[in-house]
């Protein structure tokens, strides 16, 4: 009975329909079924190219440079220091003091180089960073200043690259040195560049030298004048 009601009512249906105008087949439209594949959005991971990372590590270390100068800090005397240091030196030297920082200028009959000496009191200085953080910035801050005074040395020319940090409770000491060695087939140089940086009783005290000369024995008598300074820095 079913069957044949719903019967009935579709031709009642159509022929209600049909009756009002022009009869003409059914037409059809099959159903088009569009089936969108839904993708994971690609994230593209971009990789910091070593130069993009030394620039952003510069910058980093020249904001706390300048951060590290404005605030209240005191440079002290080093002249004990460097007399103490430079006693049986046999290199020819030249004392110099500007803002606090003693440069020393070095010669020998086959090379030359310099070394800055500086003390600062940071008992009243507001900076808020650890031992460790002004020890490694700072460190390596007169580290590349230094060796950027070596003339027509690069990166290539280094065959040693050392540095050690160390600290603790209210002290610490930063340690960072390269050899040198290079040769154009006519002649060879020889050098060595180091900064030592130690924080003691909120006194930071730094050497950061270089020297650089045709005769190695220069270099290994500009790395005991380095030692020397090291060993008379109290920590």
């Amino acid at each position: 009975m079913k069957k044949i009601f719903l019967t009935v009512a579709l031709s009642v249906i159509t022929v209600a329909t049909t009756a009002c105008g022009t009869i003409s087949p059914t037409v059809q439209t099959p159903t088009e079924t569009t089936v969108t594949e839904l993708s994971e959005p690609v994230t593209e991971i971009t990789v910091p190219t070593m130069a993009a990372t030394e620039a952003s590590e510069e910058t980093v270390v020249n904001t706390f440079i300048a951060e590290f100068f404005d605030s209240n800090i005191i440079f002290t005397d080093v002249q004990k220091l460097v007399s103490e240091s430079m006693k049986n030196c046999s290199f020819e030297h030249q004392k110099e003091s500007s803002n606090g920082i003693e440069k020393i200028t070095l010669k020998s009959p086959n090379g030359g180089g310099i070394v800055s000496v500086m003390s600062i009191d940071m008992s009243q200085s507001s900076l808020n960073y650890d031992i460790e953080y002004i020890l490694e910035n700072f460190g390596n801050y007169y580290f590349n200043l230094t060796t950027a005074q070596m003339n027509g040395i690069t990166e290539d020319d280094f065959v040693t690259d050392y540095r050690m940090i160390t600290s603790m409770a209210s002290k610490g000491k930063h340690q960072r040195y390269s050899s040198v060695q290079k040769t154009d087939g006519m002649a060879a140089q020889f050098g060595y560049t180091e900064t030592y940086a130690v924080i003691s009783d909120k006194k930071l005290s730094v050497i950061s030298g270089a020297f650089l000369s045709t005769d190695m024995m220069d270099r290994h008598s500009f790395i005991q004048l380095m030692a020397k300074f090291a060993e008379n820095i109290e920590y």
